[in-house]
């Protein structure tokens, strides 16, 4: 049994896919939000029982599946665990850039359910995350904080803005609602997705909820 964690904004789709996955067996977990996949990571890191593979759309609220994606490979302690990336966008060039971004895998919609558990039974097979060190990676204060408040906002549903300052001076702000990301604003001529890659990879300087 493998523990999964199904990254998927379309509900009837998701629940599909859980379905199927828990029939084989997986305890899986399920978003439908990319900053909320990024505190279940972490979550699963910090009570030792880490994700065996990621299944995640390309476009989903808030912070898209390829910045997901970004935050995996970058964590030395989520570097080996394998990456599924399920979405509609099907052309060639999105399933290059899904891959370049370090995924294993990219499957198309509409799939074949049992095409989808044999490419999860092939990656499981063939996974290093096992042999991953789990234990908690150095972190600057301001970030663990930052952690703790999202996953608050997060599993307490809450409602409000997130405002930051970046290192590089530039701000922005994360609208949520019912702990989902409504809305996402920057500035400084940075776009907000690279703002949010910034944010959650340790370059906040200071933040506010309210």
């Amino acid at each position: 049994m493998a523990h999964i964690l199904v990254v998927e904004d379309e509900q009837d789709v998701c629940e599909v896919v859980v379905a199927a996955l828990k029939a084989e067996g997986h305890d899986v977990t399920a978003t439908g939000d990319g900053i909320a996949a990024i505190v279940l990571l972490k979550d699963a890191l910090r009570d030792r029982q880490p994700f065996s593979l990621v299944i995640c759309d390309i476009r989903l609220p808030s912070l898209s599946g390829l910045s997901v994606c970004d935050f995996v490979r970058l964590d030395p302690r989520l570097a080996g665990v394998p990456f599924l990336f399920l979405s509609g966008l099907g052309a060639t060039e999105q399933r290059l850039a899904g891959l370049s971004r370090g995924a294993n895998d990219y499957l198309a919609k509409p799939f074949a359910l049992d095409e989808l558990i044999a490419r999860v039974n092939w990656l499981l097979q063939n996974s290093s995350s096992g042999s991953a060190d789990d234990t908690e990676a150095p972190n600057p204060l301001e970030q663990k904080t930052l952690d703790a408040l999202l996953r608050d906002i997060v599993h307490n549903a809450r409602d409000g803005t997130l405002h930051f300052l970046l290192q590089d001076g530039s701000r922005g702000q994360i609208a949520f609602r019912e702990g989902k990301a409504a809305d996402v604003v920057g500035d400084g001529g940075v776009p907000p997705e690279e703002q949010l890659r910034r944010l959650f990879s340790g370059q906040a300087k200071m933040f506010h909820f309210a």
